[in-house]
């Protein structure tokens, strides 16, 4: 019960922000995202939801109809050109010879005409609705898009602020091993320094054979080294 109550509130409160999302975009003019290739680019198919994949399909629907209607349209009027023409040619004053074959024909072709016209005014309205259509629907897929593009940039958000805590974390943590890392040169100067004054470069030569040791600047190392040596 308490998680179809959630489910419920959810619904509405998606239902709700895609009405605001809507009502936003009233009179923006937005190209048709399916015909932008950086859209396309944006929105590769491995990134593209069920909804998204939808709503595609659908507006490619509309813009291929808007285009057959404008095509049949164009080809009506043609063919009701021709039809117009034909019934000029075929006029009678009923003295003719053929007058009985004109009459017919002049019936065929305003029937023909009619049904022209019918399906004119069909194409003309179907081309005016069209444009709001393709408009919502374009709507629609901008929103569904939108919705994808702020979860990853949201996660990404996420993503970014705890890389800048590492960062600023890994920063600190190399200032203090920078510091560590003098503290430690600044000692082995200083002992160095001291065994090489006290007894001589000759003698801590033989131990430095021995060991691996850090020395730091040896010109400066040797400033001392003469007068302990007498």
């Amino acid at each position: 019960m308490a998680d179809r109550r959630r489910r419920r509130k959810a619904q509405a409160e998606d239902a709700e922000r895609a009405l605001r999302y809507m009502q936003a975009l009233q009179g923006k003019k937005i190209p048709l995202l399916t015909l932008d290739a950086k859209w396309h680019a944006l929105f590769p198919d491995f990134r593209k939801t069920r909804e998204i994949k939808r709503l595609e399909k659908e507006l490619n629907r509309l813009i291929e109809k808007q285009g057959q209607t404008a095509n049949d349209l164009l080809d009506y009027k043609k063919a009701k050109k021709v039809l117009m023409q034909n019934v000029i040619d075929n006029m009678t004053d009923g003295h003719e010879f053929d007058s009985p074959i004109r009459v017919r024909k002049q019936e065929k072709n305003k029937q023909l005409i009619e049904e022209i016209n019918d399906k004119i005014a069909k194409a003309k309205e179907d081309k005016f609705q069209f444009p709001a259509e393709i408009a919502a629907k374009n709507h629609e897929l901008l929103i569904a898009c939108m919705q994808v593009c702020y979860t990853e940039l949201s996660d990404n958000t996420e993503r970014i602020e705890q890389a800048e805590a590492e960062i600023t974390a890994l920063r600190e943590q190399l200032k203090n091993t920078i510091l560590h890392k003098q503290d430690m040169e600044m000692r082995n100067t200083e002992v160095y320094k001291y065994m090489h004054n006290l007894l001589g470069p000759d003698v801590v030569e033989i131990f430095d054979r021995d060991h691996r040791v850090w020395r730091g600047n040896m010109e400066e190392n040797h400033l001392d080294a003469g007068g302990n040596n007498e």
